[in-house]
């Protein structure tokens, strides 16, 4: 095969496998779509204050979304008050340093959860 058709070739090579691509045969990629933004951008008012003042994980911010979510403002500040109370409570409360603030965040999820129990 001389140097002329073996460029041939490869140009036919590849303007089949754009088709194949294009047609979504198996065995070849598809192209990637973009993926739309999944995060929330919007921070409550209640949970900045306690993120101020607790350091939170992602699963905290998780719970405690799904519990104020839903309470009126004021009530949802006067929770998150009182949650980041009961979190420094513990947290001072405990003597070994690496855990206060495990200590802080299961304090203060049993406090906000009985107090919407009630």
């Amino acid at each position: 095969m001389n140097g002329d058709a073996l460029l041939a070739r490869i140009a036919h090579m590849q303007a089949t496998a754009g088709a194949a691509r294009s047609q979504g045969q198996p065995g070849i990629r598809a192209k990637q779509r973009q993926r739309r933004a999944t995060v929330t951008t919007r921070i409550e008012p209640w949970l900045a204050l306690i993120e101020k003042r607790c350091g939170l994980l992602a699963e905290d911010r998780r719970f405690i979304r799904l519990r104020l979510a839903t309470q009126q403002h004021s009530e949802a500040m006067r929770l998150a008050e009182g949650y980041s109370a009961a979190w420094e409570q513990a947290a001072m409360q405990e003597q070994r340093a690496h855990v206060k603030s495990n200590a802080g965040r299961q304090a203060a999820n049993r406090w906000l959860k009985r107090q919407l129990d009630q």
